[in-house]
Parts: structure tokens; C-alpha cells; sequence
């Protein structure tokens, strides 16, 4: 079938509003649940840091595929662990991992509130953290690496706000890279690529090049060392294809008007723009599609990933240069999208596919 080309620039999903799933309303109070998980994680009766700890790390492990589980949880962290210092009377300070587990509690939760505002959560998140960090031994560089680890995504949340129309990158988002690049190396892997994926996020911020590539740059880089010792790391695969995917998304927006003027038209070459990000786009839709073979050999694929590649198909239809070809690529699209669905549906995941997808989606269908 014919379908007429449409540039999918609201598609963004995944790398940005969408990464995180619509959080319904829920309960201040500690889960029902919580004092099972509690004994669960083995906690030693009356360890009330051990029960915080144990609530946080529940909480971080649903995030994902339970965002209003986790934000009660989220809530009870912060509550316990408001409790434990009002009420502490030794003289000796609260350990810098209570700190930190308090800070994290604090912005975790602020990402999820969408009705709040973000400002407030990272700045008590900082303070908590800062906290903890004039706590720290020497010898835990653990606990030095996760903090300043949780203090650069505090950071870059709040160096978001500073992106300005002429595109300077701010003091703050410099000190979080530096930040970054210091601490990178002593990282497990896991924690490494989450890292990339809050600097590439915060690149995809920026609309020149030079400030985009700043950020995006490192996260390849940062990516490419881990793939190097881990080749089949779903998650540096998928989130590599992100970075390649941001770079595609620059020259799409900085295309001029008469290339999009043209797009009425029966086009046989593409501009110099043009090539540049259909290039990015199949080096993206490698990445992709080899993260989600990886994520499927581990059962662990999610609906996102497979809205990322549906993205990435759909920006590579509207450069593929002949209608047969171009629907081809379509149809890959399509089956992403219907994938996600299927797997939200079996999995009943607390996840809404990007409302383009969802449209093209259904045009797609009526036209059949």
C-alpha cells in the first residue's frame, strides 16, 4: 500500500516523555507488602537502615514494570528514613550509606511525579546526598562511586532546566560529565550503561551539534568500551542504538524547508543532510535490532525498545529513496509496533506505546 510520508519528528518516544510510564495515583502509606519484602531481602529484626535499604532496593527493581508499586515503595523509603533522623540521638552522625539511600529515595521519586514539580526533589536529593558524602570512609570507594554516580543524575536533571536557546551548555552540566568521567571506570557495567544513558538523554537536549555531541560522544564511547568486553550487553546495545539515534534526530530537524518541500515530490537522491542521518538511522536500527535478539534470547525484551526500533524504521522509510522499498520498511515498522503490543498485553505492563506509533498504527490499518 501506499502511505503517504510523514517525518514521525514527534516520535521521540522512547529517548524522552515516554521512558517513563504513565504513574497513577498511589498511596503515601508503605505498601501492605513492604514488611514482606522487608523479611524477604533478609533484614535483621530492628535494623531499621537495613529495612530502608531493603525498601529502596524493592522499589528500584520495579521502576520499570511496576512504576506505581515502586512509587509507594519510593514513598515508604523516604518516610522510614525521615522517621530514623528526627528521631537519632546518638551522637555519632547516621552513615553515609543511610544518606545516600535517602537521597536516591528522593529523586527516584521526584522523576515519577509528573503532576510535581522536579526542582524540589533534586534539591533535597542533593542535600541528602552531599550529606552522605562528608560521612563517607576513605576505603568505601563503592559507596563513593554510587554517590557521585546518583549525584551526576541529580545534577543532569537539574542542568536540564538551564538548556537555553543559544544552546550553552551550563556550569552544572559540565561539573556532572566531569563528574562522570571520573567515576566511569570504577563502575560494574550495568551501572556504567545507565550512566551513558542519562548523558546521552541530557545531550538530546541541546540543538547545535557541538553541544549535542559533547554528551552524546562520551556515551558512545563509554558504550563502545563496554561492548568491547561484553559484545552481546543487550542493554549498551539498545542504548547505543539511542545515541546513533539522537544524531539522526539532528539533521531530520535541521533539514531546510525546500528538502521538506520536496517530500511531495518523487525524490531520486537525498540531500547531504539526508545522508548523514539515514546513515545514523542504520547504524541505530543495527544497534537496536541486535538488543532486542539479545533481550529475546533473556526473555527480558520490553515494549520500549521495540518503540525505538519502530521509530527508527519509520525515519528510515521517509529517506528510503522508491515506494516499494519505502514500504518494505513500513511493514518492519508495523510488526515492531504490533510486537509491543503483544508483549504489553502477555505481560499486562503498566506501559502506553507513544501515541504517533499508535496512529500510524491504526492509518496503516484502515488502509488495508
Amino acid at each position: 500500500m501506499a502511505i503517504e510520508k510523514k517525518r514521525p519528528r514527534g516520535l521521540k518516544s522512547s529517548a524522552k516523555a515516554n521512558k517513563k510510564a504513565k504513574v497513577e495515583e498511589a498511596s503515601t502509606e508503605i505498601p501492605e507488602n513492604a514488611q514482606t519484602i522487608v523479611i524477604e531481602k533478609e533484614v535483621e529484626e530492628g535494623d531499621e537502615l537495613g529495612e530502608v535499604a531493603a525498601l529502596l532496593e524493592s522499589a528500584i527493581e520495579k521502576l520499570e514494570e511496576n512504576p506505581v508499586e515502586a512509587l509507594a515503595l519510593l514513598r515508604g523509603t523516604i518516610h522510614e528514613s525521615d522517621q530514623i533522623l528526627r528521631k537519632w540521638e546518638s551522637e555519632e552522625s547516621l552513615p553515609a550509606f543511610f544518606y545516600y539511600n535517602y537521597g536516591v529515595a528522593l529523586y527516584e521519586l521526584g522523576r515519577l511525579m509528573e503532576d510535581e514539580e522536579f526542582e524540589p526533589y533534586l534539591d533535597a536529593a542533593e542535600e541528602r546526598l552531599e550529606d552522605g558524602l562528608k560521612q563517607l570512609k576513605e576505603d568505601d570507594k563503592e559507596l563513593y562511586s554510587k554517590t557521585h554516580l546518583a549525584l551526576c543524575k541529580v545534577w543532569f536533571a537539574k542542568a536540564a532546566s538551564q538548556v537555553s536557546e543559544d544552546d550553552t551548555v551550563s556550569d552544572l552540566a559540565i561539573r556532572a560529565l566531569a563528574a562522570a568521567d571520573k567515576i566511569v571506570d570504577e563502575l560494574p557495567s550495568k551501572v556504567v550503561i545507565e550512566l551513558a544513558d542519562v548523558v546521552q538523554n541530557h545531550g538530546a537536549l541541546y540543538s547545535s551539534l557541538e553541544s549535542r555531541n559533547k554528551f552524546i560522544t562520551w556515551a558512545k564511547e563509554t558504550l563502545e568500551k563496554t561492548l568491547k568486553e561484553e559484545p552481546k550487553n543487550a542493554q549498551a546495545l539498545y542504548v547505543l542504538g539511542l545515541c546513533k539515534l539522537q544524531v539522526a534526530h539532528y539533521y531530520l530537524d535541521n533539514l531546510n524547508e525546500e528538502e521538506e518541500e520536496e517530500e511531495e515530490e518523487e525524490k531520486t537522491k537525498l540531500s547531504e543532510e539526508e545522508e548523514k542521518a539515514y546513515e545514523a538511522i542504520i547504524e541505530s536500527k543495527k544497534n537496536l535490532e541486535a538488543a532486542r535478539k539479545a533481550f529475546l534470547e533473556q526473555d527480558k525484551l520490553m515494549p520500549q525498545v521495540l518503540a525505538d526500533l519502530a521509530e527508527v524504521h519509520l525515519n528510515e522509510a521517509n529517506l528510503v529513496l522508491g515506494e516499494e522499498k519505502q514500504n518494505k520498511v513500513y511493514e518492519q515498522a508495523i510488526n515492531a509496533i504490533k510486537e509491543a503490543q503483544k508483549l504489553i498485553d502477555e505481560k499486562k505492563l503498566d506501559y502506553e506505546l507513544p501515541e504517533g506509533l499508535v496512529a500510524f498504527l491504526a492509518e496503516y490499518e484502515e488502509e488495508q
